[in-house]
């Protein structure tokens, strides 16, 4: 028997019910806590005057915590891939890993919705994303200028065209002399896309069935998601709604008990497009049609009111927690596993600064006589001027109450605390480079503690990929493939490419890239270098290939933070296809013509060797007979440089020669004078034999001269050989 409408909105109440007193009762309670927590909001256990400081021990966790998971999923454009799982479709698994991943990035802002669902479920322990089609009207303006009435006739025929704009000219052909009307201004066209719609949503919104035991959602009975929506929402949606069942759908009594005082059930009565209610998105698992097996339904309700039932494939809502409780939906947060540390924390601190208040502002001592009347006056101790004037009765009528300060005693547990909560969490002071006390404080102690720390964060990692990341990606594709989306166009690698996702199958094998952008950079870097030199050297045995290297190279420039990896790569799968082979003859042909060209080269080869060593012979020559021709005239020059000396001498000799005759003459002369003298005068014996002894001389000097002018030469020649005088 089919299910009628109040039976199937009754189930739906009373699983909303069911599900509501979990997630509005416990769940709502200690997701409370946690926001409390996290924003550092008093306790209530705040005593006046004394210190009121709340621990960040939540906070610091959840924001360290948070930016190495972005990393993880946001270092590459390709977080999720699809792997065929049939030989016939490899294009298309490549095809919906561009598309998917284009959809969830470029779309949707999948940066943001990864922030809102992680940093929600390291503060509440849940996250909530949902996937789903949604039809867009946009109004494109098109402008024109000098149209005439045929022109703009055909112009509007186009659907949706309207004219936004115009102002029209009479203008006479040139030609006929006719007068024709000549438009300028501007059309608009509403287009309609329809595409897919990621977001992420509060997890109080989020109903589950108490009795799930799995993080995955797709075989879970029940699945609830309130979305406030406003009447205008509604109509885009395609629902027509009156204002009273809109007003009347209001939130569950147990979720707007834990809601803040900050929420508002007033309506804007001047804009009735802004009524506001809330509407039920709901998936649950119901035989409607009364054949005994329970349908997919896809159910669209105010709180009384079905507006929408229809028959789906998946449920479109993924949830993930980074501590996943076994056999439970809901998992654990960060800040529920550093609560009571920080409640502890909190209370350390508090403690030590009330002591540090009292020690450096201690309390007074003031004595009293018999009918306890102060020996000081009591408006003077209540005013701390500076410099102010204490009026006593008695020089002991006042004494400070010394607390003596025992704070210090609190820094060991204070640092305890830390420790504790590092433990627990893996985020340390060590890992985040703000310990300069470590013991570790080496380039190999720091990267031993990062791996560490890295560990409980690539485990959260692996989770969130598995149970977020995984189902919102295979949702993005079913929803593609479902029928009724428009063809998908967009730039990439350089390349503006266009996809009909009516050609994929709805289902592929799913490969999540995680661990890329965790760890240490360099090391893998230096892991990735070693493997890239293996497979180059691979390649000549075929255990490598050009795409292998291409990947390995993409790798490299992505863990170096790049991600457009097409700018320094190039993907040989993307190069134009070989030419067919020839024919045999034709190879044959070509392969004895290689042969001829193979033989004319060594020819060429071997004559111009022959060439060569002719001209280096012909050059060895010509630099013997250069340097003999250097040494013939170095020896030339030697002769010259001889003559010239021995010119010199004979010149110096032949001046000497003359002088010497010269005076031989002279001397001559005087000593026939003084022979004709001394022939008329009386003979003086001892002037002739001083005469006769200087004619002899000089006799003596002349034979000299001339026996030095006939004698032979002789060149004198130094150590080396060489000529360095004559003698």
């Amino acid at each position: 028997m089919r299910m009628q409408d109040d039976a199937l909105l009754k189930l739906l109440q009373d699983k909303e019910d069911a599900a509501g007193k979990y997630v509005w009762g416990e769940l709502a309670a200690t997701r409370e806590t946690s926001r409390r927590e996290y924003y550092k909001l008093p306790y209530g256990n705040e005593q006046e005057d004394w210190s009121q400081i709340v621990a960040s021990d939540v906070s610091d966790t959840v924001e360290w915590v948070l930016p190495s998971l972005l990393k993880i999923f946001t270092s590459t454009d390709k977080a999720v891939s699809f792997e065929p799982s049939q030989a016939n479709d490899l294009q298309g698994a490549e095809q919906a890993t561009d598309a998917c991943n284009y959809v969830f990035y470029k779309q949707n802002n999948g940066f943001l919705v990864l922030y809102t669902a992680i940093k929600d479920a390291l503060m509440t322990g849940n996250s909530a994303v949902m996937w789903r089609k949604e039809t867009k009207e946009s109004v494109v303006p098109i402008p024109f200028q000098g149209a005439t009435d045929e022109m703009l006739a055909l112009m509007l025929q186009e659907e949706g065209a309207e004219i936004q704009e115009i102002r029209t000219e009479q203008v006479a052909d040139a030609a006929t002399g006719l007068v024709m009307n000549v438009h300028t201004g501007r059309l608009k066209r509403v287009e309609t896309n329809s595409v897919v719609r990621v977001e992420a949503f509060d997890p109080n919104d989020l109903l589950v069935d108490a009795q799930w035991t799995s993080p995955l959602l797709q075989d879970c009975p029940y699945v609830c998601r309130i979305m406030e929506v406003t009447a205008s929402d509604l109509k885009q949606m395609g629902f027509k709604v009156d204002e009273e069942d809109l007003s009347a759908s209001d939130r569950n009594l147990m979720q707007r008990e834990v809601e803040d005082e900050s929420w508002d059930a007033d309506t804007d009565e001047l804009d009735k497009s802004q009524q506001d209610g809330y509407l039920r998105i709901e998936y649950v698992l119901a035989d409607r049609d009364g054949d005994g097996i329970a349908e997919r339904l896809a159910v669209w309700r105010l709180q009384d009111k079905i507006l929408k039932v229809e028959e789906v494939s998946h449920v479109p809502i993924a949830t993930a927690s980074p501590v996943l409780n076994t056999h439970r939906w809901a998992g654990q947060s960060l800040a529920e596993i550093v609560s009571d540390l920080q409640k502890l924390h909190t209370e350390l601190l508090r403690q030590t600064l009330n002591n540090l208040y009292l020690t450096n502002n201690p309390r007074t001592k003031v004595l009293t006589d018999a009918q306890w009347s102060p020996m000081a006056n009591i408006d003077d101790l209540l005013d701390s001027r500076p410099g102010g004037i204490i009026r006593t009765r008695d020089v002991n009528g006042i004494v400070p109450d010394v607390v003596p300060f025992a704070a210090g005693a609190s820094m060991p547990m204070l640092e305890y605390v830390q420790g504790l909560r590092e433990n627990r969490t893996g985020v340390s002071r060590t890992s985040m480079g703000l310990n300069p006390d470590s013991l570790n404080n080496t380039a190999t102690g720091r990267q031993i503690d990062q791996s560490a720390a890295q560990q409980r964060i690539e485990l959260i990692a692996r989770i969130f990929a598995e149970v977020l990341l995984k189902p919102t990606f295979q949702g993005i594709l079913k929803t593609l493939t479902d029928g009724g989306m428009d063809r998908l166009a967009f730039r990439l690698r350089d390349e503006f490419v266009e996809f009909d996702p009516q050609e994929w199958r709805n289902q592929y094998d799913m490969t999540i890239h995680v661990g890329l952008g965790t760890g240490d950079k360099i090391a893998q870097a230096q892991q990735l270098g070693s493997l890239l030199q293996l497979q180059m050297q691979g390649m000549q045995f075929g255990l490598a290939t050009p795409k292998h290297i291409y990947n390995t190279a993409t790798k490299l420039a992505e863990n170096a933070g790049f991600k457009d990896v097409q700018s320094f790569f190039q993907d040989p799968t993307t190069l134009p296809p070989q030419p067919p082979a020839p024919p045999l003859p034709v190879q044959i042909e070509q392969m004895k013509l290689q042969a001829d060209q193979q033989k004319f080269a060594a020819q060429m080869q071997a004559d111009i060797q022959k060439t060569q060593a002719q001209m280096q012979a012909k050059l060895e020559e010509t630099r013997a007979s250069l340097q003999l021709q250097a040494a013939n005239d170095a020896r030339d020059a030697e002769r010259e440089a001889i003559k010239a000396q021995y010119d010199a001498q004979l010149e110096q000799q032949r001046i000497d020669f003359e002088r010497w005759k010269a005076e031989l003459q002279a001397q001559t002369q005087i000593y026939i004078e003084q022979l004709k003298q001394q022939a008329a005068a009386p003979t003086n014996l001892e002037g002739s034999a001083d005469m006769n002894n200087a004619l002899a001389a000089s006799i003596d000097g002349f034979r000299m001269a001339l026996e030095s002018l006939n004698r032979p030469k002789t060149i004198v020649r130094g150590p080396d050989g060489r000529a360095q005088g004559i003698m």
